[in-house]
């Protein structure tokens, strides 16, 4: 795919972009709008993002879906993305409410005290076939990533090779992924990913509505990502979205983000990270519950199996 190259600098003082941190900009926010496949590229030369229009329609795009479509859990400890701030309750920090899920693999450094170990997310492990059918998506993106960011992704491929398999997907460099459902996020930088990696955002749309411009709000570029779309894209970089509005019942805009969790490469083996888990839990005197035990049996026997699947494939 031919793309056109954009160079941008910072267009509003620092000041200003301050005041938009966490909160949901306005069409007044940028003012040039990607149409078309483009690369951006920053004040020093560094890639800021890649727009693919269209790569991932069709089969990719209507495979898919139906799983996406199902995972809406919400979430209170997104923050600035989430549209609000951070405030105490119960002495723990919580933010709005949103549909945001975190699938694949985590760790225990960004998270909440309760969680200082490296796991399978509770989804991922409740769900492992349907989280192993998108492997072929998440390849898919990789390669699109090593074609358009080569250098990005060399950095990224590399840190996951040296991961432990049970906390990567295999023949990618993603460990983890976050699935938003129809919101529109603050804006915000991304915590706890690669610094030198980038970040990969597939869109899904269904319905009619409007807004939801995906916007870098320093360098006043956006773009309305439609069905199928892709954007590679330093997500360590302000950006955000235009509110949303929704003009039927069945509106609803999906965001998938790839990414590599930059602390899964200190984490041990399956086994390890159970051990701190069960060590954790008797040093704060809290067994977990029935449900709890479920979802860890499931996301062991799904890190298990990605471990193993993991050692006897390669790259391509």
């Amino acid at each position: 795919m031919e793309l056109v190259e954009i160079r941008v600098r910072t267009k509003i003082p620092q000041a200003e972009l301050e005041k938009k941190v966490g909160k949901i900009i306005t069409e007044a926010d940028y003012n040039v709008r990607l149409t078309g496949p483009t690369r951006v590229i920053g004040p020093s030369g560094q890639p800021l993002a890649v727009y693919l229009p269209g790569v991932l329609s069709g089969t990719w795009n209507e495979e898919h879906y139906p799983t996406l479509h199902t995972i809406k859990q919400l979430s209170d400890t997104r923050g600035n993305a989430s549209g609000s701030q951070y405030r105490m309750k119960n002495k723990q920090s919580h933010a709005n409410q949103i549909a945001s899920s975190v699938i694949g693999h985590f760790d225990g450094s960004y998270s909440t005290p309760r969680t200082p170990y490296c796991r399978t997310t509770a989804w991922t492990g409740q769900h492992t076939e349907q989280f192993r059918s998108m492997y072929p998506l998440f390849e898919h993106i990789g390669g699109l990533m090593r074609e358009y960011v080569p250098e990005r992704h060399a950095i990224q491929w590399a840190r996951a090779q040296a991961t432990d398999p049970a906390w990567r997907v295999p023949n990618t460099p993603f460990t983890t992924m976050t699935v938003n459902n129809t919101y529109p996020t603050g804006v915000h930088k991304d915590k706890g990913d690669l610094d030198t990696g980038f970040s990969c955002l597939a869109v899904w749309r269904r319905g009619q509505y409007s807004g939801g411009h995906l916007t870098l709000p320093e360098y006043r570029v956006s773009v309305d990502m439609q069905d199928g779309d892709l954007l590679l894209m330093d997500a360590h970089q302000w950006h955000g979205n235009t509110g949303l509005e929704l003009h039927s019942e069945d509106a609803e805009r999906i965001s998938l983000v790839l990414y590599y969790r930059t602390a899964l490469l200190q984490c041990g083996t399956v086994e390890e990270e159970h051990a701190n888990k069960v060590r954790f839990q008797q040093k704060t005197l809290k067994p977990p519950s029935e449900a709890e035990m479920d979802a860890d049996a499931m996301a062991e026997t799904v890190t298990t199996a990605v471990a193993q699947h993991g050692r006897t494939t390669r790259w391509s």
